[in-house]
């Protein structure tokens, strides 16, 4: 039987891409193996987000492409938004590389492996297979079932972005958007659930934008929260400008959806929002902010911000400052703007130089860090309901999460991962809860 290596990098869509990946393979015949050196074919699933993600990919193939000096006849192959971006001039990079097939077309990654094999059974020059632009139809969704319950599980429900922020450069790779019909998610879903699943994610560039069938994306967050022995219920990632006061209030009555919420801002400055094209203003935002915590009893609220985007001035900079004492989120992601190749912030000339951007990165993570401090001490003294996801191997402790998307360390107990426990919140350590197990909740 052959055998593959399938290797990711990027979001939890690309996860869920790589995962449908591996369920056509296996389908086809193959047999998974985590040792490159083992394998007939090699994939790369790639992520185009950032130059640095992309150099890291790029960097990889080429050291995995060094197998065929031993191997000659092993498929590798580079799959994803890199691929989508770069189509054929990867060849210039990597000319040993034997397939490219972007996210837009990945189940044409069989007919890809199928042709460089029987290119390497004819010899002679070897031209690696493109695969199309784009494709009408998806890969299937990961399979459910394994040897082991998935305690946890991402079901894409939009592909693609209408959006044209002007530093990203996701709708040239992952293309306009697509809603899946509320049919395919919510039997995905109740299969996940079969096979052992109790918390799910849904998954898209941007999710409020769902539409399909009549159906919304909150109506659809009901209906998914309705699956039978579903226990958690969660999303990301939102767009402020598809979210108003009605759209919170509906998604925050779903059965099932925990209260932790990621609401990118980008920056805390209107006329910055304005230069990135977010198409909405920081009183917008604010407010979706004020409902949400209205509509979402004791939210865990995240955030992306990018500092240094090309002629934010140090008024505006502050200004972001002044949002993170306003909003107070529990955590965010900060980014150093980096200029993407094909969006349209990367020919403007009012650059931030290097140092400056990294002087308010540090600026920014450091109020952030005493405000996370601050956020995580309302928890001590209270009782949560923890889920076990793993074990600290060195100390022995319970690992888990909150409803809040909180870690939470539990003291050695008689559980097993995937037991549902209260825990009383001891005390709170940057972004750690520290507590002891009380017993199990029920279903």
């Amino acid at each position: 039987m052959k055998r593959f290596f399938l290797e990711n990098y990027g979001c939890q869509m690309n996860v869920y891409d790589t995962e449908g990946m591996e369920r056509l393979l296996v389908e086809s015949g193959y047999a998974r193996t985590e040792t490159p050196a083992e394998a007939d074919v090699v994939l790369v699933n790639t992520c185009s987000v950032r130059e640095h993600a992309e150099e890291r990919a790029l960097n990889r193939l080429s050291e995995l492409t060094r197998l065929k000096d031993q191997r000659p006849d092993v498929v590798v192959g580079v799959t994803g938004c890199m691929a989508q971006r770069m189509g054929k001039d990867i060849k210039r990079r990597l000319p040993r590389i034997d397939l490219v097939v972007g996210s837009q077309a990945l189940p044409a990654v069989m007919e890809g492996i199928s042709e460089a094999e029987k290119a390497r059974a004819r010899g002679g020059k070897h031209e690696p297979y493109i695969g199309p632009e784009t494709l009408d139809h998806y890969l299937p969704p990961p399979t459910a079932r394994g040897p082991e319950p998935r305690l946890k599980g991402f079901v894409t429900i939009i592909r693609g972005c209408n959006k044209s922020c002007a530093y990203c450069i996701v709708p040239t790779t992952r293309g306009p958007e697509v809603s899946r019909t509320p049919a395919e998610i919510v039997a995905e879903v109740e299969d996940l659930v079969a096979a052992g699943t109790v918390e799910v994610m849904l998954l898209g560039q941007n999710v409020n934008s769902y539409e399909s069938s009549g159906v919304d994306f909150p109506e659809l967050l009901h209906r998914v929260g309705a699956v039978s022995g579903l226990r958690r219920l969660r999303f990301t990632t939102s767009h402020p400008r598809d979210m108003n006061r009605d759209v919170v209030w509906r998604m925050g009555t779903a059965p099932r959806l925990q209260p932790w919420l990621h609401l990118p801002v980008q920056s805390g400055s209107t006329r910055v929002l304005a230069e990135m094209n977010r198409d909405y203003s920081l009183e917008h935002y604010l407010d979706v902010v004020d409902a949400s915590r209205e509509a979402i009893e004791d939210l865990s609220l995240t955030t992306d911000i990018i500092v240094g985007f090309p002629g934010e001035t140090e008024e505006d900079f502050e200004g972001t400052l002044r949002l993170l004492e306003r909003v107070r989120y529990d955590t965010l992601y900060g980014f150093k703007y980096s200029p993407r190749s094909g969006t349209a912030a990367a020919a403007r000339e009012d650059a931030i130089s290097g140092d400056e951007k990294q002087r308010r990165l540090a600026a920014l993570l450091e109020v952030q860090k005493r405000i996370s401090h601050e956020r995580n001490q309302r928890f001590v003294g209270r009782r949560l309901e923890v889920m076990l996801e793993g074990r600290d191997a060195k100390r022995g402790n319970w690992l888990g999460k909150s409803g809040h998307n909180k870690t939470v360390v539990l003291p050695d107990a008689p559980h097993a991962i995937g037991d549902f426990v209260e825990a009383r919140i001891d005390r709170a350590e940057g972004l750690t809860l520290y507590g002891t197990a009380l017993g199990r909740t029920p279903e």
